[in-house]
């Protein structure tokens, strides 16, 4: 059987799924996904509000501090009360990147799926993901007031990383819903 034939049936070469069981699949995968994700977002949500509460900023600006001035000035303004809000929040993050993890690489696969790109493409979420546990141990050694120039530069390049691989890989997922154009 030719690739050609293999389109319009709902398999692909290999496959034993048929579209409607891959879409069954997906979605389920999403929803558990999402649901984590949203149960988290919840929790995390909580803590930023904790370090906020003390006129300090939240954890955003504290990982894009990227100097020891910076950071400091943070982490005065947060008190005792926001650092131990800062921490928890650090050390939940190390799941809270499974979460968002999954849930874009599950997006980005969706979307390649549509584009006819290949699977490797789900990959691209991974430098995310790494960035992201590089910046919370960085940070957590701010917390600590371990060599805190460096660490506070180290976690805001490891930040600026994360946001743009996620900025891209939901750039291209909305791709995945765009027009196409025949290019016959």
């Amino acid at each position: 059987m030719d690739r050609g034939s293999l389109v319009g049936s709902g398999l692909e070469e290999g496959s034993q799924m048929s579209t409607q069981q891959r879409a069954s699949f997906f979605r389920g995968h999403l929803t558990w996904a999402l649901t984590a994700f949203v149960g988290y977002a919840s929790v995390m949500l909580t803590l930023e509000r904790q370090m906020q509460r003390g006129g300090g900023p939240g954890i955003i600006a504290f990982e894009l501090a990227g100097n020891a001035e910076q950071a400091q000035r943070i982490m005065t303004a947060w008190g005792d009360r926001g650092r131990r809000a800062a921490r928890r929040s650090l050390q939940l993050d190390f799941g809270y990147m499974a979460t968002y993890g999954a849930l874009t690489a599950l997006l980005v696969d969706y979307a390649r799926r549509r584009l006819g790109h290949p699977a490797a493409v789900c990959l691209g979420v991974v430098p995310a993901v790494a960035a992201d546990a590089l910046e919370g141990v960085a940070l957590l050694n701010v917390l600590a007031d371990n060599d805190i120039e460096r660490n506070a530069r180290r976690a805001r390049g490891a930040a600026i990383v994360k946001f743009i691989v996620l900025v891209a890989a939901l750039l291209y997922t909305g791709a995945a819903y765009l027009p196409r154009r025949d290019r016959d």
